[in-house]
């Protein structure tokens, strides 16, 4: 039930997008939701675990670039949490695309990062992103679905 969620939840996305209802960027996002993500990549490169988490909903799914799918907040946290010779940060990003419906949202980002073991010379990394925002019955706008994947490696299927 949950795939036929996620997979209903795209489609309402993509056909939102494709029958011209996005939004301006800087008029028609709300506040809230602005907040939130701003927080979000705020307690990443602050190193902030605890609000990192708690923006994820209950059931946030994350499908990231050489690892395996993670659903549900604790699953996710515990893995995060399980990392801590590790770090993650991101720069430079920019907001490709962002657009609202009801009370889902979604952006797509474009953005360097690193992972790196703690104490060491980070290695930044060109790729993007695609995260679904829901907002919950008490208003607050939390990360449902975060799937990223890195540009590294592309080359390889490059025809130059």
């Amino acid at each position: 039930m949950r795939g036929f969620v996620y997979i209903f939840t795209i489609f309402l996305i993509i056909v939102n997008t494709l029958s011209g209802c996005r939004q301006n960027q800087s008029e028609s996002v709300p506040a809230e939701l602005m907040a939130a993500i701003d927080s979000f990549y705020a307690a990443i490169e602050a190193g902030d675990i605890e609000t990192r988490i708690g923006l994820l909903d209950i059931d946030a799914l994350m499908l990231p670039n050489h690892w395996p799918m993670s659903q549900g907040r604790e699953h996710i946290a515990a893995g995060i949490q399980s990392e801590t010779e590790w770090e993650f940060r991101l720069r430079d990003r920019q907001v490709i695309e962002i657009d609202i419906s009801g009370s889902l949202a979604y952006t797509v980002n474009s953005y360097y990062y690193t992972y790196h073991a703690v104490g060491t010379e980070p290695q930044w990394h060109k790729t993007k992103n695609v995260h679904i925002w829901k907002r919950n019955a008490d208003g607050n706008w939390k990360l449902k679905v975060d799937i990223w994947n890195s540009d590294v490696g592309m080359q390889a299927f490059s025809n130059e």
